[in-house]
């Protein structure tokens, strides 16, 4: 059984590898923030959720009762922009800790998604298996 002909794991495996990338490029910016004149750099998130609209599954998110969650319009957080209004005294624009929090919520995202992947993983496992 290929996991990538499932859309939801599809989905879940991209978002592993931008995750990936982004680090990447967060630890750039943090390993040039005295580099002068250097610019900090994010990539720009995809749209995840289009991704799972293409699959052929009729299965919405509804807010059935007023407490629950609603996702923003737009579905999703905008990307992050670069400012260069902010720079140091030898023209750098990346602040340590902005870049700090990026990484935090980079790691995060990642330890989700991939717990996501692992429990999803054990319910296929758990349905083959036939509760056994």
């Amino acid at each position: 059984m290929d996991l990538r002909s499932i859309p939801l794991f599809e989905a879940m495996a991209r978002r592993m590898s931008w995750l990936n990338e982004r680090q990447t490029v967060l630890a750039e910016n943090v390993a040039n923030a005295n580099t002068p004149g250097y610019d900090e750099k994010d990539l720009k998130e995809p749209n995840f959720k289009a991704l799972l609209g293409g699959a052929s599954s009729s299965v919405h998110l509804v807010a059935t009762e007023p407490g629950h969650f609603t996702s923003p319009a737009g579905g999703g957080l905008p990307g992050t922009t670069v400012t260069t209004e902010d720079r140091t005294l030898n023209g750098n624009g990346v602040s340590i800790e902005a870049q700090m929090m990026k990484v935090s919520e980079n790691q995060a995202d990642y330890a989700l998604t991939t717990t996501l992947y692992q429990q999803n993983i054990a319910l296929i496992k758990t349905a083959l298996d036939n509760g056994n």
